[in-house]
């Protein structure tokens, strides 16, 4: 990836409807170079797409809840398995080092739902989970400084 890609990921960054063109004015290339560059970063899985940022609050997701798990040993892949297919709440999983194994990134409507969501994960094996409630967000950026 050289500087023209990354200032068109720049712009893209900070609107993804940006039109090819005013990309390109930008950056005193043709729009099929940006085209290009795109579909390249595309293939190279550089850029995954063009999603909508959501403020999940206002479309009724008002709890968001960090999970951490620590699993027994040998039986990771299992459960990175199970929390994938089974359950819609969690946004994101990470393989973490230290104390946790896993950290779960969850958003429910309400606390029966997360209540409910708790109640189901406790059911998997080989695994102990541990729910912190987030009370503020203080910071979330979906960009990385380029």
């Amino acid at each position: 990836m050289d500087d023209l890609d990354r200032r068109i990921l720049r712009e893209l960054q900070k609107d993804a409807r940006v039109p090819f063109r005013h990309i390109a004015e930008l950056n005193g290339v043709s729009i099929g170079t940006v085209h290009n560059r795109l579909k390249k970063m595309k293939k190279a899985g550089v850029l995954k797409g063009f999603i909508p940022i959501l403020d999940h609050a206002q479309l009724g997701y008002a709890i968001i809840a960090i999970i951490y798990i620590k699993v027994e040993g040998g039986h990771l892949q299992e459960v990175k398995g199970q929390l994938q297919e089974k359950f819609e709440q969690i946004n994101v999983i990470f393989q973490t080092s230290g104390i946790y194994d896993l950290v779960l990134i969850c958003r429910f409507k309400n606390m029966i739902d997360l209540s409910s969501f708790n109640d189901e994960i406790s059911k998997l094996q080989h695994m102990k989970a541990e729910t912190n409630i987030v009370l503020e967000t203080v910071k979330e950026q979906f960009y990385v400084r380029l």
